[in-house]
């Protein structure tokens, strides 16, 4: 039964891009290293969005460490039975490298120091569920937390970014808030749209808020432009990657490990990154 659900689960949640990186990671684990430069390709600006939204850094700083991060998971790359596990690993790589550096968070900007503040798992859900595109249903897994208490995570962190504290608001409109988010990762339902406004009327700072929302995201697009590498520096990049993993062995997992991993992953050991 368990095995049926994740077979629909799968195909359900299924586009062609992931379609596409499932292949990539197969042939990358057979020791294919252009397939896995393919498969890095499609990570490379979350990382670096990542990490610059963590701590100032210079730009070859932040890209030596993000060579690291894929080096490091190319050694362990065999350990990943699904697309997802190779993106819980890179998430924990990132992670890891938020919370061993000491690298003052100011910026000049508010809202980049507002963006360093927040807690480095929600950081990396703005990124990867607003800005890369992830299904939610996938960056949900990826950060082992509920479709539901991953919206409200959103939700509290658009807030923080808007100067308005979470714990300020009513728990009615908290919970407004939280569908509203909700709201807006699926398909327009005018009906459904409709009943929400009309509840919502009852509370105009909810609506404030939402506006809020709105006129925040186009801001964050341009602090993410910022730390993304230029063609140059991501072909350099790239081209540094593949000759290491030419030089770099992977490891080949225990039986048991592979077999735990099939059912629950949690035998990787992905070493932290300095």
């Amino acid at each position: 039964m368990e095995l049926l659900r994740r077979f629909f689960f799968r195909l359900y949640n299924s586009t062609q891009s992931r379609k596409a990186s499932r292949a990539l990671l197969k042939a990358a684990k057979a020791g294919d290293q252009e397939q896995y430069l393919a498969l890095v390709a499609n990570y490379i600006n979350l990382a670096q969005a990542y990490l610059g939204s963590s701590f100032a850094e210079a730009q070859e700083s932040r890209l030596q460490r993000s060579e690291a991060v894929f080096i490091n998971l190319w050694k362990r790359l065999r350990y990943a039975e699904r697309l997802s596990d190779f993106e819980f690993m890179l998430a924990q790589a990132l992670l890891d490298c938020a919370e061993t550096d000491n690298t003052s968070v100011f910026s000049q900007e508010p809202l980049v120091t507002k963006l360093r503040l927040l807690e480095p798992t929600t950081r990396l859900a703005i990124l990867a569920y607003e800005f890369e595109k992830w299904p939610l249903r996938f960056a949900a897994l990826v950060l082992r937390m509920r479709p539901g208490a991953l919206h409200r995570m959103l939700s509290e962190a658009r807030c923080e970014l808007c100067g308005i504290s979470w714990e300020s608001l009513a728990k009615e409109e908290r919970q407004f808030l939280v569908v509203i988010s909700e709201a807006m990762d699926k398909c327009p339902n005018v009906r459904a749209n409709m009943a929400m406004a009309e509840k919502i009327c009852d509370y105009p700072k909810v609506t404030e808020i939402k506006a809020m929302w709105l006129e925040l995201r186009p801001q964050l697009v341009e602090v993410r432009h910022r730390y993304i590498p230029e063609q140059d520096e991501r072909e350099q990049l790239l081209g540094q990657i593949f000759e290491r993993t030419r030089e770099t062995e992977m490891q080949r997992p225990a039986m048991m490990d592979r077999v735990v991993n099939s059912v629950h992953f949690s035998r990787h050991g992905i070493s932290k990154v300095s």
